[in-house]
């Protein structure tokens, strides 16, 4: 069938909604909510527009094409009405982006300055309630946020939360809901515990605000990037640079003096793992995924044994620099700094003492936007060199693991937690038939790893 945007006739399927169809022909209508995979929501209230079935405004992200429909997105009704909702939302957030981890790169920050979100209807001005009732606001604003800095890997608080149901919807398993009522009502864990999940940072990923947020101590990490008597060298997963070629460019712009190819690692770990393998044939679970095995200890702690117990590439490396390296080079391993820059969230979980941050692409565009390091003044250069060269090896992928190993003769990969469910289940019952099993949390492997950027 055919329908009009803006005057403009295009193709569309029965079945999809105004958003897709506007999405798919470049044409841009805002949205917290909704993302690409998830399921529709419709609670922001920003995709609002007009069409010509009826007199009242429509959520674009649910609202099914159909014959003759004439849709338009920027009509002065839908402009104002989009406005009144981010500002609504806005309240909570306004006059907190200076501080905020995600300043610069926050979808709703976008939305509030493309809109010119700039009159606060919403909040009290000074002079328009007495000082008293200010504080008391300002209590009661503060005693419905939640924070939550005790896991390993991410930070999490209610108060730039805007309630979209992202973090819900793609959480694999499943760690977050609605806590309290009515206007008390929060995004959060059940009981407001610590999270204790499997780190795949899916929900920092897709999260349109700094409600969740990668962790690290920044202040450090910037402080010896500066330091001059501390040497920082990144270790480097070359599969991070189909995801952003400037990558290289932009460590070396941000203080670090080395860069290095995981590759090296990566052959490093298939080596150990095809030992451990010939050694012990009742290992049968790659341990290469980090949410996987934190998967299995956590779901599944009877199929630990299956678990094959090979250190992930990282660590390997880290300990290599920090000893063979670092004698190499006639460096004291104190004045060398390691840092991954991965793909992987819950490597920050599992990390050796040798590896001393784990960065993922966020925090990298973070210290750039930290440093004002602008992607045209970054120069572009190749890795240096280590203790030996390793050819460009990448595991992350699907089938990127078992076509390296040598010692079993039918093995399998799967990924994404439906895959991984059933496989864990068929062990369980006796059924599995493979004698190996690459397995990753995440969809498609490290590609979709939840440290990345997402651009949906």
């Amino acid at each position: 069938m055919k329908i009009k945007i803006n005057n403009q006739e295009y193709e569309a399927k029965a079945g999809e909604t105004i958003l897709e169809v506007a999405k798919r022909n470049g044409i841009k209508i805002p949205t917290l909510c909704n993302f690409d995979g998830l399921p529709k929501e419709v609670v922001c209230r920003v995709c609002l527009v007009e069409i010509n079935l009826t007199d009242k405004l429509v959520p674009a992200c649910a609202f099914q094409v159909c014959e003759k429909l004439e849709v338009q997105t920027e009509g002065e009704r839908a402009q104002k009405a989009r406005k009144i909702n981010l500002e609504i939302l806005w309240s909570d957030h306004a006059g907190k982006c200076i501080t905020c981890k995600k300043n610069r790169a926050c979808e709703f920050q976008a939305l509030a300055e493309e809109y010119k979100i700039e009159n606060f209807h919403f909040i009290p001005r000074k002079g328009e309630i007495t000082s008293s009732e200010e504080i008391d606001l300002l209590k009661d604003n503060k005693s419905r946020v939640v924070v939550e800095e005790k896991n390993p890997c991410i930070s999490r608080t209610t108060e730039f939360c805007v309630e979209c149901r992202r973090c819900i919807n793609v959480c694999p398993t499943k760690e977050f809901g609605f806590n309290n009522r009515a206007g008390d009502v929060v995004v959060g864990t059940p009981y407001e515990n610590e999270l204790d999940c499997i780190f795949c940072g899916q929900c920092v990923k897709v999260c349109p605000t700094a409600a969740l947020t990668d962790k690290n101590d920044f202040e450090k990490i910037v402080s010896e990037l500066d330091d001059l008597k501390k040497m920082a060298i990144a270790i480097v997963d070359p599969e991070m640079l189909e995801n952003d070629e400037n990558l290289l460019g932009a460590l070396k712009s941000l203080g670090f003096e080395k860069i290095f190819d995981l590759s090296w690692g990566n052959q490093k770990y298939l080596i150990e793992l095809n030992k451990e393998l010939e050694n012990n044939q009742e290992k049968i679970i790659s341990s290469f995924c980090p949410s996987l095995n934190l998967y299995i200890k956590k779901y599944y702690p009877e199929l630990k044994k299956y678990l094959a117990q090979t250190d992930n590439p990282d660590n390997l490396m880290a300990e290599m620099i920090k000893t063979e390296y670092a004698k190499k080079e006639k460096i004291n391993p104190e004045n060398i700094v390691v840092i991954s820059i991965s793909s992987c969230v819950a490597k920050k979980a599992v990390k050796n003492e040798s590896l001393d941050y784990i960065l993922t692409q966020r925090e990298i565009e973070r210290l750039k936007i930290f440093k004002k390091i602008k992607d045209e003044e970054i120069k572009k250069v190749d890795f240096d060199k280590f203790l030996e060269d390793a050819d460009s090896l990448k595991i992350g992928k699907t089938g990127g693991i078992f076509k390296n190993i040598s010692c079993r003769k039918n093995p399998t990969s799967v990924s994404g937690i439906v895959e991984i469910k059933n496989i864990l289940k068929s062990i369980e019952k006796g059924e599995n038939e493979f004698d190996f099993i690459e397995g990753f949390i995440c969809g498609n492997g490290c590609e979709n790893g939840g440290g990345l950027i997402n651009n949906k």
